[in-house]
């Protein structure tokens, strides 16, 4: 034990040469799993050829296994992506190869641009980096969009902190059209020191991000494109309840299990492999709502807002940020596989973001997190378990979900102004 512990505190393992080939490293590999045939980018890069072609860009046109999910305005940001790709669809193609390739590389370097922006100190991203590296790899092999929307809520609090209202009120509306978790960046607001101007550079970005689109496709075209992002997210919300991708949340937890028990196991697992519809006249099909959750969860995590005199706290401030992290994937049914790597982040700053030092029971849940958050969709846990039981129950939400409680609780109970007094506030008799 000795051993290991003088092997990982060789400097090597914090040398920011060795983090960043490391971070590199998993972008290429991430190009080689292409799983599920790269899928993701096609319909990433087709809303832009959509677009072009005057075509919806929330229909299956055929040329990928799914819909269009973000924002009208997505299909400018990908538009270079798209243009190197052409209207390739086939893995012979050198050219959908090659954008697939630089795709990966713009999310896995914004984010790590994201992170070393931040405000955390370099040995604290050390830390963040190794954490999150396997989730980036786990969301890049689907070449997700996930990478860059847990940055771009990174960044709205980061220049935020920095005084610059400007750059954070743009990255929370450049975040909440392309994909609405953007949306979590106003749980900033109240560490604004210039909240009017805050304020007026949303409602800045919010007119230039809306209208960016315009010049390209017509602004008829793109307004009726909005009409449709809001209806199809709705209808993905229905979709989402019992899928056997989505819903991988404390939402789908809860909803799962209770299917399962009242409709008897086998006939859940019907329904989670598609070999069946949903009873409609469950309970918790045609009863139960997600808001029984959903409210108490956004009162809870409101809680510490309550305590003004840590606002001016930097790591007070930190751990709200680490709080809408992990909230957008526990209190949402499009959560997924993939987008843990928001959460994931989350979790990172919450274990090294605080002025105390973190306990051993802290550090055990960092390593359940790890294992059965990061590392439940991989080969090294047997099959069974993973399309049984952790993949139908959404298991991989469980940690993520006792980090959050545990630490809304510390932010309601400890003192985060000074370091010395690191005691909760509260004791119990």
């Amino acid at each position: 034990m000795q051993k290991l512990k003088d092997i990982l505190q060789r400097p090597i393992w914090r040398s920011q040469w060795m983090l960043f080939s490391l971070w590199v490293l998993m972008i290429i590999i991430s190009v080689g799993l292409h799983l599920h045939k790269f899928n993701n980018f096609l319909i990433y890069k087709f809303t832009f050829w959509h677009a072009l072609d005057g075509k919806s860009m929330f229909e299956n046109y055929g040329d990928h296994g799914d819909v269009n999910h973000y924002g009208p305005i997505f299909s400018v940001i990908v538009a270079p992506f798209a243009l190197v790709s052409g209207r390739e669809t086939s893995l012979d193609s050198l050219s959908l190869w090659l954008g697939v390739f630089f795709w990966h590389l713009a999310l896995g370097l914004f984010l790590w641009w994201a992170i070393r922006r931040s405000t955390l100190t370099w040995q604290q991203q050390v830390i963040v980096f190794w954490f999150t590296a396997h989730e980036m790899l786990n969301a890049l092999g689907m070449s997700q969009f996930n990478v860059a929307t847990a940055a771009m809520i990174l960044l709205s609090y980061t220049y935020l902190r920095r005084g610059s209202e400007m750059w954070s009120a743009f990255w929370i509306v450049l975040g909440t059209l392309t994909k609405i978790y953007g949306i979590v960046g106003l749980a900033f607001f109240f560490f604004a020191k210039n909240k009017s101007k805050f304020i007026m550079w949303l409602t800045v970005w919010a007119v230039v991000l809306f209208v960016l689109p315009m010049p390209f496709w017509g602004a008829g075209y793109v307004a009726d494109q909005y009409a449709e992002w809001m209806a199809s997210l709705v209808s993905k919300g229905d979709e989402n309840i019992l899928s056997d991708f989505q819903n991988i949340s404390l939402l789908g937890f809860v909803r799962k299990i209770g299917y399962a028990c009242t409709a008897g196991l086998d006939a859940y697992y019907d329904v989670f492999w598609r070999r069946a519809l949903p009873n409609a006249s469950n309970w918790w099909v045609a009863v139960w709502s997600d808001l029984w959750l959903i409210l108490p969860g956004l009162l809870y995590g409101a809680l510490p807002y309550l305590r003004f005199r840590q606002y001016g706290s930097l790591s007070f401030q930190m751990m709200c940020l680490a709080s809408v992290l992990m909230f957008v994937n526990i209190f949402s049914t499009g959560s997924e596989n993939s987008s843990y790597i928001i959460s994931m982040l989350g979790v990172g700053i919450w274990y090294v973001a605080v002025p105390w030092k973190r306990s051993r029971t802290d550090l055990g849940l960092m390593i359940f997190c790890f294992f059965l958050t990061s590392l439940s969709p991989t080969d090294l846990f047997p099959e069974y378990l993973r399309t049984h039981w952790i993949r139908p129950f959404a298991l991989k939400s469980i940690p993520v979900v006792l980090i959050w409680l545990k630490l809304v609780w510390e932010m309601c109970t400890r003192e985060y102004n000074n370091p010395s007094q690191c005691e909760p506030l509260v004791t119990s008799k």
